[in-house]
C-alpha cells in the first residue's frame, strides 16, 4: 500500500510540478503578496476583543486552527482567475472564529486599466440582497405583522384575482410562488419605466404565477422577493429599504451597506464598477457617474455592501440572531430561514453536499443537515457560512458572467472547510 501510495503521489507531484512551471515568474510577486497578507495577520493577537467596530479582529491562522498554507492556496486560486483574466478582480475575506485569518483583494477595478482593486471596496450584491429582504420579512413574522399563511392579495390589490390570488407570503420566501424569472413585456427590459417596487409588484400581480400551481414546485425568481419588498411595505405602513437600514442594518453596523445610490452620499466614491464579458473579453458596462444602476430600491438584486458588512449578517446569523446583546432575529426565525424547502439544480463544489433552498438562503445539506448556508449574486459575489465551524468565505467580484464559483468552492472545501486527510495503511 505504501509503495501504491508513493508511486502515486510522486506521479502527482510531476504533473502538479510541470503545470506550476508555467506560471512560476508570472505568480511569484503575487503570491508572496498573499503569503505576506496571510502571515501578517500573527502580529495581531488571537484574544483581540471583539467589539461592534471591530467584529472580526485580525488573528494568525494557526491560533484559530487554520493553516496558512490553504490560505495560501486560497489566494493563489484567485490569483490564478485574474492573470487567466476568467475574472477582473476580488476581493477575499476568511474568517474562523471570529477572527480574520485572511483579507485581501487581487487583480483591478476595471479590465485593462491601471485601477486596482482596494480593500473595502463597496460591491453590487445584486441576489445576496434576497437573504436581507427576507431577514426583514421574518422580523415581521416574528412580531405578528405578517404571517408566512397570509396571501399576497391581503396587501396588494393586484393580486386579487384569479390567476395570484393563492400566492402567500411562504411561497415568495421560498421560490414557490410560479413566477418564472423572465417575462414578455417592458418589466425585463426596462425597470426605468417603473418609479417604486409596488409597480413592480404589481405587474407580477396581473402577471400571474405561469409555471405552476403556487406551492407545488420550486423555482428561483426575482419576482418572489421584489413582490416581498412591497408586500413589507404595505404591512409595515414604512419603505421596506428604511425598515432595512433601521431594522438590520443599524443594530448590526453594517455601515457600508447601501439600499439605493445617492450623489449625496459619500461613500459613493468607494463603489466597484460593473464588469461583464467572460474570460479575455471584459468590458464595464456600468461604473457611478452620479446616477444609480436603479431608480428606486430593488429588493431582489439592488443593494451595495461589502465583504465584512455581509459578514456581520452572516454572522448574526450563526449567532442565533444575536448581535451585541440584541436578539434581532428570533431563533424561530434562523431555524424558518436555515430549513430546506426545496432541493436545487445549483451546482456545487462542495463534495457530497446538496444543494438546497429554505427561505430566501441557499443551503448545502447532507441527510438533513445543513452543513453550509450563505448566497452568491449574478455580478459574481460570494459568501459561505459553515456554522459548525464557526467559518465564513467571502469572494467579492464584479465579474458577471465568470464561472469561478465552483472551483472556488472545491478548494475552500478541500484545503479549509473540510480538508482531505490521507492516511497510509
Amino acid at each position: 500500500m505504501k509503495v501504491l501510495f508513493v508511486r502515486y503521489f510522486l506521479s502527482v507531484s510531476t504533473f502538479l510540478f510541470c503545470v506550476l512551471v508555467n506560471f512560476a515568474v508570472a505568480k511569484a510577486l503575487v503570491i508572496v503578496q498573499v503569503q505576506d497578507s496571510v502571515l501578517a495577520a500573527g502580529k495581531f493577537s488571537a484574544t483581540s476583543e471583539i467589539s461592534k467596530d471591530n467584529p472580526f479582529p485580525k488573528a494568525s491562522p494557526e491560533s484559530q486552527g487554520v493553516s496558512t498554507n490553504a490560505l495560501t492556496r486560497l489566494g493563489e486560486l484567485v490569483t490564478g482567475f485574474v492573470e487567466a483574466e476568467e475574472i477582473v478582480g476580488a476581493e477575499l475575506l476568511v474568517i474562523k472564529n471570529r477572527r480574520t485569518v485572511m483579507h485581501d483583494v487581487f487583480g483591478l477595478d476595471a479590465p485593462k486599466s491601471d485601477e486596482p482593486l482596494v480593500k473595502n471596496t463597496i460591491f453590487s450584491i445584486r441576489s445576496m440582497t434576497k437573504p436581507l429582504a427576507g431577514a426583514m420579512a421574518q422580523i415581521l413574522i416574528d412580531e405578528g405583522v405578517l404571517k408566512l399563511s397570509d396571501p399576497v392579495s391581503k396587501y396588494l390589490e393586484s393580486f386579487d384575482n384569479e390567476r395570484s390570488r393563492d400566492i402567500t407570503i411562504e411561497h415568495l420566501l421560498t421560490h414557490r410562488s410560479g413566477f418564472p424569472m423572465k417575462s414578455a413585456g417592458r418589466l425585463w427590459s426596462d425597470y426605468s419605466s417603473y418609479q417604486q417596487i409596488r409597480e413592480v409588484a404589481d405587474y407580477w400581480g396581473e402577471y400571474g404565477p405561469q409555471l405552476f400551481t403556487p406551492g407545488d414546485k420550486y423555482h428561483y425568481a426575482d419576482a418572489n422577493v421584489d413582490t416581498l419588498g412591497a408586500v413589507i411595505e404595505q404591512a409595515a405602513g414604512e419603505s421596506t429599504a428604511q425598515l432595512i437600514e433601521r431594522r438590520l442594518f443599524s443594530p448590526l453596523g453594517m455601515s457600508d451597506s447601501i439600499t439605493l445610490l445617492a450623489a449625496e452620499d459619500a461613500r459613493v466614491s468607494r463603489l466597484a464598477g460593473k464588469n461583464a464579458g467572460g474570460r479575455g473579453r471584459w468590458r464595464q458596462f456600468w461604473r457611478w457617474q452620479g446616477r444609480p444602476y436603479f431608480s428606486f430600491p430593488m429588493f431582489a438584486q439592488g443593494f451595495y455592501s461589502t465583504t465584512v458588512d455581509y459578514a456581520r449578517f452572516l454572522q448574526m446569523i450563526m449567532d442565533g440572531g444575536v448581535v451585541n446583546g440584541e436578539q434581532v432575529l428570533s431563533k424561530a426565525a434562523i431555524a424558518r430561514m436555515l430549513t430546506p424547502a426545496s432541493q436545487t439544480t445549483m451546482p456545487t463544489g462542495f463534495a457530497g453536499l446538496d444543494a438546497s433552498y429554505g427561505q430566501l438562503m441557499q443551503l448545502y445539506e447532507k441527510g438533513g443537515h445543513v452543513v453550509v448556508f450563505g448566497h452568491s449574486g449574478s455580478d459574481a459575489t460570494y459568501a459561505w457560512a459553515w456554522p459548525d465551524q464557526d467559518l465564513m468565505v467571502l469572494y467579492f467580484t464584479q465579474s458577471r458572467g465568470s464561472i469561478t464559483m465552483t472551483r472556488m468552492e472545491a478548494v475552500i472545501d478541500s484545503v479549509l472547510a473540510r480538508p482531505i486527510q490521507i492516511k497510509i495503511d
